[in-house]
């Protein structure tokens, strides 16, 4: 700094910069972008021993195989004669609860109306019912029940498509399931009837 409070701007006269006549004779070639990088020069690696100090070699202990023991000889079981096959088969079961099966699940969003109607039927089948603590999962799977044996009169020809959410036809389109689901059931009923 000098000492009249002026400060010198720019490089300091030490600072000396050396740019090849190469350069600076012309445009300079930067290549492509595909162009690959030169390799890299290679540099001689000194020469390994052919012995390494025992001081860094590690040796690990190795497990010793699982002794298995022998297997029980199996016992052969006379197989059931199958069951008689009748015209009329029986609808299949909807719930297979046997132990060590792995159960499906599906999961069921509602919205607050639909929740509620679901709360008032559970706690109605509660107060009439005699199993007081009948839960959702059961109510469910017995309307589930109900909808698969009427399947087969099942019309959907009347339902109109969803549409986009929040449109008269979305919210429709519950309502429309619900008669479907609802004059199927009935003309089961009606047949069984007859």
């Amino acid at each position: 700094m000098a000492s009249d409070g002026k400060t010198k701007r720019g490089l300091p006269s030490s600072f000396h910069i050396s740019v090849p006549q190469s350069v600076a004779s012309g445009p300079v070639d930067l290549g492509e972008y595909l162009d690959e990088p030169p390799p890299p020069p290679r540099v001689a690696r000194p020469a390994t021993p052919a012995h390494e100090p025992e001081s860094r070699i590690v040796t690990f202990p190795r497990a010793e195989p699982p002794v298995e023991s022998p297997a029980p000889p199996r016992v052969s079981r006379p197989m059931a004669p199958p069951h008689p096959v009748r015209e009329e088969a029986a609808p299949p079961v909807l719930h297979d609860f046997l132990p060590g099966k792995k159960q499906s699940r599906k999961q069921v969003n509602m919205n607050p109306e639909t929740l509620q109607m679901v709360d008032e039927l559970i706690d109605q089948i509660c107060t009439q019912c005699v199993q007081s603590d009948v839960k959702g999962s059961e109510l469910f799977h017995a309307l589930v029940s109900t909808l698969y044996e009427a399947r087969e009169y099942l019309d959907f020809s009347q339902v109109k498509p969803r549409g986009k959410w929040g449109s008269p036809t979305a919210k429709a389109f519950p309502v429309s399931l619900k008669n479907a689901f609802r004059t199927a059931i009935a003309e089961r009923l009606r047949f069984n009837r007859q």
